[in-house]
């Protein structure tokens, strides 16, 4: 049954992070009973609280008779409201999506704004709090984003991961909770489609009926209007022992999760800043893809990798595949893990260095500055971690950074342009070695490959008068 005391009761269960009378809510509204019923119950244990509604434009007259109606709600209750209207079969055209998916991608990044927007509000409006013991900040989020997903759409979801092909996490529905980079709570998530019904009627609360919610031109319709009515005939509690079962595989899916973590702990090893899997440790586990899975996930790979996970573990020596983040590397029968956003490094130098006598810190150590005179008593030492550049030929500000795929110098000793790539593999570098060679730039030149080679364009000649001597530490 669903009521105030159940609707709080389920709320300090579910969500004992977040106080009702200390955050601010985002509660997203159509106009439907379910959220009609989770805007009312807010409003009736006093939280503050904004009304956000989308028009998406798709259902003509419909769509605007919605907008009108949770406006004219939230008129009622006094509770401030927002609307943003959106060409959703365009937007959906755009950028090749599903209808459904674009209604998505709409709303959700709209809320993400005006969950800022009030956010800042909310910092301007009120000074800063005194944090200690006795007045500690509840919800370092204070504003929520709250939907009316209730338990029915749960058994739907469920439905349609199974039926699409899911693994564990698949099974267990959706969460009450979010708290990544959305903050998101559903206090509707225990009660069924009946209950709410019920509350709207026995609370006098109008509503609004989405057409579109009777046809089964969408997967999760037909699910809602025909197979679980049917499956209902033959097993009168489908829903409810759909949702009993859902629990379950939730808890032995944090089991296998402790497994998993467990025995990749045992196996991850750190070398030269990398992590690394031996390919043999690897191996153990290589009929069982729960294992890769719940280990690729964390480095930005898919689950369609899995398959090339496998295939690199048997490949050839410098073999790789990427993420958007990471690349796995076969390199002496090892797997290594290399993170190509924390691996990029940008430092702009002055001159006003000397001013300081200052040392540059890098990644990977360090870098000093001098400035010698080119005279008989100049000693050039033969070690790569000094470079000697002629200073009237440098460019300031000298950039350092990780080199790239597109680099290209002129090494010392050559008169023709080589692509730093090519050059490096000459030198037979270890993968996690190759992966953390920095470059000085100057001006768009690069002048030397640190610790390695300088250009050839910044050598010192007869002409030379100042020297820049750069030791790399």
């Amino acid at each position: 049954m669903l009521n105030i005391e159940t609707f709080k009761a389920y709320w300090d269960k579910q969500f004992p992070d977040v106080r009702l009378r200390r955050s601010h809510f985002l509660l997203a509204v159509s106009g439907g009973v379910d959220s009609i019923v989770l805007a009312h119950l807010m409003q009736a244990v006093k939280a503050k609280c904004t009304i956000a509604h989308v028009n998406f434009q798709l259902r003509g007259a419909e769509s605007i008779r919605d907008e009108k109606f949770v406006e004219s709600f939230a008129a009622q209750y006094q509770i401030p409201f927002k609307v943003f209207h959106s060409d959703t079969n365009e937007f959906a055209k755009k950028h090749k999506m599903a209808i459904q998916q674009a209604a998505r991608e709409i709303r959700y990044t709209w809320f993400e704004t005006l969950m800022k927007e009030i956010d800042k509000k909310e910092k301007e409006a009120e000074p800063d709090e005194i944090i200690s013991n006795s007045n500690p900040k509840p919800n370092p989020k204070p504003v929520v984003l709250l939907t009316a997903h209730h338990e029915n759409d749960n058994v739907e979801t469920i439905l349609m991961q199974l039926f699409r092909g899911t693994g564990i996490h698949g099974l267990t529905g959706i969460p009450a909770r979010r708290n990544d980079e959305l903050n998101l709570a559903r206090p509707l998530l225990a009660f069924t489609k009946a209950e709410i019904i019920e509350y709207a009627n026995s609370n006098g609360l109008s509503y609004v009926e989405d057409s579109s919610n009777e046809k089964d031109d969408y997967t999760r319709n037909f699910i809602r209007n025909t197979l679980l009515p049917q499956m209902a005939t033959i097993f009168p509690t489908v829903s409810e022992n759909i949702i009993s079962t859902s629990k379950h595989i939730k808890e032995a899916e944090q089991i296998v999760n402790n497994a998993v973590a467990t025995f990749w702990k045992k196996g991850l090893k750190i070398k030269k800043s990398n992590l690394t899997i031996p390919v043999a440790y690897w191996k153990k586990v290589i009929d069982n893809d729960t294992y890769t899975y719940l280990l690729i996930i964390k480095y930005g790979f898919t689950q369609h990798q899995i398959e090339e996970v496998y295939k690199l573990l048997n490949a050839k020596q410098g073999a790789h595949i990427d993420s958007a983040t990471h690349q796995f590397i076969k390199w002496n029968d090892e797997i290594l893990i290399v993170n190509k956003v924390a691996n990029k490094e940008y430092i702009s130098i002055s001159e006003n260095i000397f001013l300081n006598n200052a040392k540059i810190h890098t990644t990977n150590g360090g870098l000093s500055f001098e400035y010698l005179t080119n005279d008989t008593t100049l000693n050039i030492e033969a070690n790569t971690k000094f470079a000697y550049l002629d200073a009237d030929k440098i460019e300031w500000p000298l950039l350092y950074r990780t080199w790239d795929m597109t680099d290209y110098f002129y090494p010392l000793g050559l008169r023709k342009k080589k692509k730093l790539n090519h050059f490096l593999s000459a030198l037979k570098l270890s993968p996690s070695d190759k992966s953390i060679i920095s470059v000085i730039y100057s001006g768009e030149k690069l002048a030397w490959v640190v610790g390695h080679r300088i250009d050839d364009r910044f050598k010192i000649t007869n002409n030379t008068k100042k020297v820049l001597k750069i030791i790399s530490q």
